[in-house]
């Protein structure tokens, strides 16, 4: 489908998670292996990865991106036109609401397909698809009746749409089941352990399977997204920690060396850079603080309500609380 939906849900700001999944996920070849090593065979054995195609349209809401990254692939079915909706969850819990999140992505898919195609008759098939890679394992129900209460009575279920969708949870796939070709299995490996504290000594195998790759002009890039994505997010991984792993690829003087060399030097400088930049920005913020503070502290002095002070100023009603204890 042509991109449109971005229109309906706002110009996206991607995050770290988004931007390195989206652009693994959008070669062919590795979505084709994602497909073949973790969907049904009775569905994969249908479909005709000749027709396979990638949609740029995202259906996840601006405020939600954060959270959630999704991807819509484009296949024929048994002949049919298909779609394989994959949302992938960057919560560090399983959302109990997943499958109603799921839901409305999939009507916004099904009204851009409408839209575009005039004459349709039908709807088309979407599978839903969800990535999950947070440390508490998925315990969630796959079902979206499940979403409803228990005691609903068996004569209104009829009235209750269903479906399911197929989880895939990443961080709880033991190391020798995740398959597919090279970057798939760079992908996967880096999102089990992203935030982990294991990720560190994990990291230097991980780096090593782009030396598999047969083209590594493609290698080099991907290790450059790859590289970006652990600075924004390794949350448990220290700039020397990455620095060390990366340093032990730079050998044989290949482009992925090359591209390997320079992203240490530029984590350096921008290191020096950023560090700089947020002493300006904490004194910046420290000073908004302590206007908030004192703008409060006159408006309690004219006894005015306290809920009302927490409003005007951003500040928590326990902050308002203290201060009107400790004028």
């Amino acid at each position: 489908m042509e991109s449109e939906q971005k229109k309906e849900t706002g110009e996206r700001i991607a995050s770290p998670h988004d931007k390195a999944i989206k652009k693994f996920l959008s070669e062919k070849e590795t979505a084709k292996s994602y497909f073949l090593e973790y969907l049904p065979a009775e569905i994969t054995k249908d479909m005709d990865f000749s027709t396979l195609k990638i949609s740029k349209d995202s259906f996840v809401d601006k405020k939600m991106t954060d959270y959630y990254s999704d991807l819509l692939y484009e296949v024929k079915l048994k002949n049919m036109r298909a779609f394989v909706y994959l949302l992938i969850e960057h919560k560090s819990w399983a959302d109990h609401f997943t499958a109603f999140q799921l839901l409305k992505y999939m009507v916004r898919i099904w009204e851009l397909y409408l839209k575009q195609d005039k004459k349709a008759k039908t709807l088309p098939l979407i599978l839903p698809i969800v990535i999950y890679h947070g440390p508490p394992k998925w315990s969630k129900d796959t079902n979206f009746i499940s979403l409803f209460d228990d005691k609903t009575p068996g004569y209104v279920k009829d009235y209750i749409p269903d479906f399911c969708y197929t989880l895939h949870d990443i961080s709880h796939l033991p190391d020798e089941e995740i398959k597919g070709d090279v970057l798939l299995r760079i992908l996967f490996k880096t999102l089990k352990y992203i935030y982990t504290p294991e990720l560190r000594h994990r990291l230097p195998e991980i780096l090593q399977l782009f030396h598999d790759l047969t083209d590594k002009k493609k290698g080099a890039e991907y290790l450059g997204v790859l590289l970006r994505y652990l600075t924004g997010s390794a949350r448990n991984l220290t700039e020397e920690d990455l620095e060390e792993s990366v340093t032990k690829i730079i050998e044989g003087g290949d482009l992925m060396s090359t591209i390997a060399e320079k992203w240490v030097q530029k984590g350096r400088e921008q290191g020096r850079k950023e560090g700089i930049e947020k002493g300006i920005e904490k004194g910046r913020k420290e000073g908004r603080e302590e206007t908030r503070r004192e703008m409060a502290k006159r408006l309690i002095q004219k006894a005015i309500d306290l809920n009302i002070i927490a409003d005007a100023t951003g500040l928590s009603r326990r902050e308002i609380d203290s201060l009107a204890l400790n004028p």
